[in-house]
């Protein structure tokens, strides 16, 4: 009896026999013939040129370097420089994000923040004021100071009796 070693060629041509079964007792053929009509050769676009009397040329991929953050950002800052080096003198910053985190600020503290800038103001009135004399402008300097401190000192009363109540 002989020991029979390949057993994937023996499934296979039973497959391709299109049997149920396998025999490993039949010997198997080391190469079979494969029918015409099964033979393909596939021809490369050169190959199939060539045949024709043509010329081929293969052009070679093109590589587009991938465009980064980073350098998005360093073409936007040099269109923004080259395009406002005119207006550099008549840019407004935008001051938005600081308003929003005072408001919130004084929110959170209890002031009042209408109060305090009518008192900034009334402060600069007096303070440009030439027609008052310097111990006036003294007098009325302070009593704006002792206001503001005390809607400071309100502010504070408040955030007590907040703290009490919890």
């Amino acid at each position: 009896m002989m020991i029979f070693q390949n057993y994937a060629q023996a499934i296979s041509n039973a497959k391709a026999n299109n049997e149920s079964q396998v025999n490993f007792n039949k010997p198997i053929t080391a190469v079979e013939a494969i029918p015409s009509e099964k033979d393909t050769v596939t021809l490369s676009d050169k190959a199939l040129a060539m045949m024709n009397g043509k010329t081929y040329t293969e052009e070679a991929p093109t590589y587009i370097r991938p465009v980064t953050a980073r350098t998005l950002l360093a073409s936007n800052d040099e269109q923004n420089t080259i395009g406002n080096t005119t207006t550099s003198d008549q840019q407004i910053p935008d001051t938005r994000f600081a308003e929003i985190m005072q408001k919130i600020l004084d929110k959170r503290l209890g002031i009042d923040s209408e109060k305090l800038e009518e008192i900034e103001v009334m402060m600069e009135q007096v303070a440009n004021d030439d027609s008052l004399s310097p111990e006036v402008k003294q007098e009325a300097l302070d009593k704006l100071t002792e206001m503001r401190e005390q809607v400071f000192k309100e502010s504070i009363g408040m955030q007590e009796n907040i703290q009490q109540a919890d």
